[in-house]
């Protein structure tokens, strides 16, 4: 297959994801029984041409085996997964499945070229990556603990265990602020600005490395090139 007849395929292959996603998406609506049925055709139709994919893929690969078990060749099981598998419409989870078809568009070379970087950029910096993640991870546990004494007695419909001060925590300190959940003592809204304003800090350093490394790897293969 030459490169002009494998950009078609990957965007035949592409527009089926696009395809299946949107059915996905019409699935959700109060359509009449004949449009479902439709619908459910047209997916089944898409199922069958990734399965279809999936063998002219084991087939063309030099190595079956490596591309079998390979993340891409992982990603293209879990496509057809659900065709596999007798009653799938019926089955939530499973259908839940195909929305990882919309994974198999990273398999572009471009953004698989932009991932590498990524994967590069993340090795120069897991060890501080490491850091920061158990740093997080620190705050979030000690500030849940510390907000559900402050907040459980004044409410105990909102703050009624750990796991929702845990929610409470997180939210704080990606400074999301859905606002289902918020202290109303003097001393938790303080100490939940304490906890926004060291959030601050716990997300821009991680996002600030990764930004230098990225730099550093886009810098190498330039030098490279």
């Amino acid at each position: 297959m030459n490169s002009q007849d494998k950009a078609r395929f990957e965007i035949a292959s592409s527009t089926a994801v696009f395809a299946s996603i949107a059915i996905m998406g019409l699935e959700t609506f109060g359509f009449a029984p004949g449009v479902k049925e439709a619908l459910f055709v047209a997916d089944v139709a898409l199922s069958l041409f990734f399965v279809a994919e999936y063998i002219y893929r084991i087939a063309r690969a030099e190595n079956k085996r490596a591309y079998v078990t390979s993340f891409y060749g992982i990603i293209d099981l879990i496509a057809i997964f659900p065709i596999l598998v007798h009653a799938a419409s019926s089955i939530r989870v499973v259908r839940l499945l195909r929305v990882l078809r919309i994974i198999r568009l990273l398999k572009i070379k471009r953004y698989s070229d932009a991932l590498d970087r990524y994967r590069q950029a993340l090795k120069l910096i897991v060890a501080e990556a490491t850091l920061f993640a158990g740093v997080a991870f620190i705050f979030i546990i000690g500030f849940a603990f510390v907000i559900y004494e402050f907040e459980h007695e004044a409410q105990p419909d909102v703050y009624r265990n750990i796991f929702d001060s845990i929610w409470c925590a997180v939210i704080s300190l990606t400074s999301v602020g859905y606002g289902d959940v918020f202290p109303i003592t003097p001393a938790g809204r303080m100490f939940t600005l304490a906890m926004v304003l060291t959030g601050m800090g716990i997300v821009a350093v991680p996002t600030a490395l990764l930004a230098s490394a990225l730099s550093r790897v886009h810098n190498h293969e330039s030098e490279a090139g």
